[in-house]
């Protein structure tokens, strides 16, 4: 099923190559390969483990861009969803990097349609003492320590990421300077407590 899903954003990502012109500079017109994984409204697509983007700051998706445009992130063997990126990072220019970025900050996040287990009040406990420093009371995020919105993210993605930081699939490049830092504090978070975080951030897209 892994490498279902893979062989289909792989053809999504194709489709990219073909319909994003080396010189387009019109927001829409370059998210419009992004949508066929990650939704017309950035809603995301769990069927295809492509996250919702909807409302990030403009910031983080750049960086991620370009990670995934220098092999900072989606070179890892077992990264299977995050190689979907690479080539349609790699297409697109710093100015598109940029363009598509803002355009996609400015659309308004949808709720995941997601029942989750969890105790909210042990999860806000947890957040606020493991994650809230950085990543805001409220999962806002926080521009001054790099740390992106959460409540923007889909459950099942923050999920895929904590455990790629665990395993070492995500934030081991030596110039990941914030991944480095995520995959060490991701080390001290339990699985039972990041149940009750994620049931936490949830409630926060609300």
């Amino acid at each position: 099923m892994r490498i279902k899903h893979w062989i289909i954003r792989a053809l999504c990502c194709a489709g990219v190559i073909t319909h994003v012109y080396a010189q387009a500079n019109d927001a829409q017109q370059i998210y419009a390969s992004c949508s066929a994984c990650h939704g017309e409204q950035g809603q995301g697509n769990p069927a295809l483990n492509a996250p919702a983007i909807a409302g990030q700051y403009d910031w983080y998706l750049k960086r991620q861009l370009q990670h995934f445009a220098n092999g900072i992130r989606g070179s890892h063997a077992e990264d299977i969803h995050g190689k979907t990126m690479v080539p349609f990072a790699k297409l697109i220019t710093n100015e598109q990097q940029q363009v598509l970025a803002v355009y996609i900050s400015q659309l308004k996040p949808v709720s995941a349609n997601v029942e989750l287990n969890g105790d909210l009040k042990n999860g806000s406990r947890y957040y606020q003492a493991k994650c809230g420093a950085c990543h805001g009371g409220k999962a806002q995020g926080n521009i001054s320590f790099n740390a992106p919105k959460l409540s923007a993210l889909d459950p099942q993605y923050l999920l895929r990421q904590m455990t790629n930081f665990k395993q070492g699939i995500r934030g081991q490049h030596q110039e990941d300077k914030w991944g480095r830092q995520m995959a060490m504090m991701s080390t001290t978070v339990s699985d039972q407590e990041l149940e009750d975080i994620l049931f936490f951030i949830s409630e926060q897209a609300k």
